[in-house]
């Protein structure tokens, strides 16, 4: 909901939160006694975005066949974007824009792409324009981590990580970038980062990093595609139990 958000500018108002009579009271996650600090952070039991907010829009999402880019694709979808979805697994892609699709009726299209790779980047943005047209959604969530002292690093350990993270990012976000201005249409472009991206964070050298460098380019590019009509955002989450 957060990245949702973010990619609109603005959100409905929540019900709790509103002045008596303009909304329902929710329901307070602090009645289910078996969420550890339930009473500080109560559950969202209404939409915080009105139906449609996405309607006539195409979303692509990288890493979107599970976790967090599935969340976020079946939010997309459920308000009303037409989305596409890639990665290298095909074959989970494909059951999850299935299964998405049955869920909220819109069809979600799956795409294979290797982010390391500028030509297979470029293939999965021709099909995806191909299928839905150009995206005005442009989620960058393709990550890979792995936790281990800095000392045993190899320089191997250390490409696999920025390749997927900030190469990967870079070569989607140029790619898509350099089309919409050739179009003259504007979009809106998230980052997943991490909240170890800015403190840094022991064990995760390689992540801490390429994450950082993708905060840094989204800024730098703000201030300079901003005149075409595109936003950059990034997220940095926590740990988020996704299974």
């Amino acid at each position: 909901v957060a990245a949702i958000t973010r990619l609109v500018g603005k959100a409905a108002p929540i019900p709790a939160l509103c002045p008596q009579g303009l909304g329902e009271p929710r329901r307070r996650a602090s009645d289910d006694k078996s969420r550890p600090h339930a009473s500080h952070f109560p559950a969202q039991a209404a939409p915080m975005l009105p139906p449609g907010t996405f309607a006539g829009k195409v979303a692509f999402v990288t890493g979107g066949g599970t976790g967090l880019g599935r969340g976020m694709v079946s939010m997309l979808s459920a308000l009303g974007a037409q989305c596409v979805i890639a990665s290298r697994k095909l074959d989970v892609l494909q059951q999850t824009a299935a299964e998405i699709t049955a869920e909220t009726g819109n069809k979600v299209h799956a795409v294979q792409c290797d982010v390391r790779d500028p030509a297979s980047v470029k293939a999965a943005v021709d099909s995806a324009v191909e299928v839905a047209g150009l995206p005005q959604v442009i989620i960058n969530n393709a990550a890979g981590n792995f936790v281990s002292p800095s000392e045993r690093l190899s320089p191997n350990a250390w490409r696999t990580i920025t390749d997927i993270v900030l190469n990967g990012s870079a070569f989607v976000t140029l790619d898509l970038g350099k089309r919409l201005i050739q179009a003259g249409k504007g979009a809106a472009f998230l980052a997943i980062t991490t909240i170890y991206a800015e403190s840094g964070s022991g064990f995760v050298v390689p992540s801490a990093a390429a994450k950082a460098g993708v905060e840094a380019m989204y800024k730098s590019l703000a201030a300079e595609w901003g005149r075409y009509g595109m936003r950059f955002n990034v997220i940095q989450p926590g740990p988020i139990r996704t299974k």
